[in-house]
This record gives C-alpha cells, structure tokens and sequence, in this order.
C-alpha cells in the first residue's frame, strides 16, 4: 500500500488524472461547488458508481446539484439532521483503488487555493481493509441520501439564496475591543436585555426619546426619500431646528444629539439636501442592513461636502442613520462621545465616519441585548424597535461635553 500526503492544489492534478484513467468512481463529500474537478466528473459521468453530496449549512452549489440531478448514481444529504462531513474520494482500476481522504471538499475554494487543505492519498489492492472499510463507508452513505430532484432542489435553492448573506458573514472576523477600564456604564456586551431596559428606563426623557424617534419612524414612512421631505422635516431628522424655531409636532427633536453647531451640514439640510439624500437611500428601511449599505452611505455622504468648508463627520452622519434606523445606529454626540468610547474600548479621538461601522455598529449587534428576541409588551417592542438609539440613555452625560467643561 503506497501512502502519499496532498496539501493545497496538489490534490487537483492527482483527482484529474485519476478521474480521466479509473474505471469506477465512488464520492461522499461535505460540499461541492462549481469548478474544474466537477467539470471533469460530469464529462466521465459513465464512471460514477456511488456519489454522495452534503448540502448542510447550505454551502453546495445548487448549480452543481442541477448538473448531477439526471445521474441515477448521485444523491445529496439533506441540510438538516446530522452533519455529513466526509470528504472520501474512491477511484477503482480493476483490482486496484486509489484512495483520497482529508479536508478537500469538492469546490473550487479546495482545489484552487484558497483553503488551507491536507489530505492523505492511499493507494492498494481493493481486498486492503482500510480501502474496502472506504468502499464501504461511501455505498453505506448513498443507501441513506436522498435522490436530487426537483421536490428536493426547489426548496434548497430558495434557502440557499437566503442564506448567502450569512455564509459571508461566517467569514468575517471583526477585531472589536475589550471595555475601557474606569468606565463609568458597563460594557454593551455585559447587559441582558432585562439590565438593558431597566437601564433605558431610569432616563426622566425617555418618553420624549420615543416620541421623537416615533416621529421620525413616522416621517420616512410617508416620505421615506430625505430630499422629499418639507424643510421642517429634514431639520427634525438632522437635528439642526434653532432654539427659536417651533419644532415639528412640538417634538424635542435636539435629543440624540443636536447638529445646530455643524454650519455646512445645516445648509445642506435646508437648502441642497440631494447629496444627503442620495446617502440615506442607501440605508434600507427595513430588513438587515449589509456593510455595503453602510460603505454606500458614507461615500455619498462625504461627497456631499464637496468644495465645503467643513466636511462631514461621524456625529452628522450618525444623526441621520440613527433616526432612520433606530435599531441599527446610535448618534455620536458631544455628550455621549465619551461614554460610549469607552464602554466599546474606542479611543474618542480616533472614532470616525470611516470606522464607526466596524467600532460602533458590529459590537452593538454582539451584544446580548441587542440579539434580544422582539418582547410581547408595547413598551419592550418600542424599546427593542429602537435599541441602538437608545444607548444614549445610558451613555449620555452632558457633563462630558466640552463646554461643560469651560
């Protein structure tokens, strides 16, 4: 028996070679997806004895699926029961049987390089105990697979483009940091949601944060374009109504932080809000809001400043994100600045537009609070439909700004 150690891509020519010369072929992989060795496969599809294919977690192709689908010889396990993890590929030549077990699954991600794979080629007569134990582990399996058929794939397909969105995201590691030490609140990650509400609760404003943020839910649902709405409109969410002027609805629309001070953005808001507009179209309504959205939003955003004095940072942006999704985005403001900083171990002075998603947005959403399933009491819903906003209940300290400090 001759043993032979395949890393990377050295898998891809050997499965070639061996797929072009064998007469028999027998699979039972986790996954598979669109590549050059399923191309091959279905070119010698005549050699395929027993293939089964794992769809758990929703990682096979179902294009690779449609393409087996009229091979009698290949099944697919359902995505739901036990994990079926093998990756065991058989290759018969008369008495002989070249074995490749390990970490390659049939995708390209496996035999192109982009994973870091090893598996184990074994090589012998077919009467060998490990390679007929091998042989019979794949036909054991195909007894138990499910045929590929349209009653099959119609529902996986639908469920597999749902869950696109969350595969990525199974990718992405974000570096979020430990609480800044001598903080005055607790640390996001370390409230429940009972610590979370009972929190919120003790703010003496808090009804008058709902109604505003109530008012504003109310605004961009009839007008859900920020360049449709009247001027009175736009200067509530941006928060730049004068101390003089009658606020719409009589609503304290200077809480979640006021942006009077911020002169080039008032002027926008009032006179040429396109550009912001433009931005906070790319914030969906409703639904998951992907990183994309958020790069959209700050690209259009800046842009909006051009040729301006004064460009726009995380606290104006962050103003209009949080009053158009509330459960998603809390304002940076003078005041709570500090105590939000710290609570995500942020250094106040490099929070910015640029990286305020990755150090403000995604710790929010970890935290135990904010994954809180949606309460069945109308106070918990309106606090839960607005949870990232309201943070600032918490770490809102007038005490921290900087004229307080004068």
């Amino acid at each position: 028996m001759n043993v032979k150690l395949l890393t990377d891509t050295d898998a891809k020519p050997v499965l070639l070679n061996l797929i072009q010369t064998c007469d028999d072929i027998y699979i039972a992989v986790a996954w598979a997806g669109r590549n050059s060795v399923v191309d091959t496969l279905i070119l010698h599809k005549g050699k395929l004895r027993n293939v089964v294919i794992g769809t758990h977690m929703y990682q096979t192709n179902p294009l690779v699926l449609r393409q087996l689908m009229p091979i009698s010889e290949a099944k697919c396990m359902p995505p739901d029961g036990r994990l079926f993890h093998p990756k065991v590929y058989l290759f018969k030549t008369g008495v002989r049987v070249s074995a490749l077990v390990g970490s390659h699954n049939l995708t390209a991600s496996a035999f192109d390089g982009d994973n870091i794979e090893a598996s184990t080629l074994v090589e012998g007569d077919a009467k060998e105990n490990v390679l007929r134990n091998l042989l019979l582990y794949v036909k054991k399996a195909w007894d138990g697979a499910e045929t590929i058929d349209e009653d099959f794939l119609f529902p996986y397909e639908k469920q597999y483009e749902a869950n696109k969105a969350k595969r990525k995201l199974l990718t992405t590691f974000n570096r979020i940091k430990k609480p800044g030490a001598g903080a005055k609140n607790p640390s996001p990650f370390e409230i429940t949601w009972a610590a979370f509400t009972h929190k919120v609760g003790q703010d003496s404003a808090l009804t008058g944060r709902l109604r505003v943020l109530d008012g504003a839910a109310t605004i961009f649902r009839s007008k859900p374009s920020f360049a449709q709405m009247s001027r009175e409109e736009r200067q509530a969410i941006a928060g730049t109504y004068r101390v003089t002027e009658k606020a719409l609805g009589n609503l304290p629309w200077r809480y979640f932080g006021s942006m009077l001070g911020h002169g080039d953005f008032q002027n926008l808001v009032n006179e040429t809000p396109r550009w912001l507009s433009n931005a906070l179209d790319s914030i969906p309504l409703s639904g998951e809001i992907q990183r994309r959205d958020y790069d959209s939003f700050v690209q259009l955003f800046q842009r909006a400043f051009k040729d301006k004095a004064h460009k726009g940072q995380v606290a104006t942006a962050s103003r209009l994100l949080a009053m158009k999704r509330p459960d998603v985005f809390v304002c940076i403001s003078s005041a709570n600045r500090i105590g939000l900083c710290n609570a995500f171990g942020v250094a106040r002075t490099t929070l910015s537009l640029t990286n305020y998603w990755e150090q403000i947005v995604v710790p929010i959403q970890l935290s135990p609070w904010w994954r809180q399933d949606r309460p069945s009491t109308r106070l918990g819903r309106s606090i839960w439909d607005n949870r990232a906003a309201l943070l600032d209940c918490i770490y809102y300290d007038p005490s921290s700004k900087p004229s307080a400090k004068k």
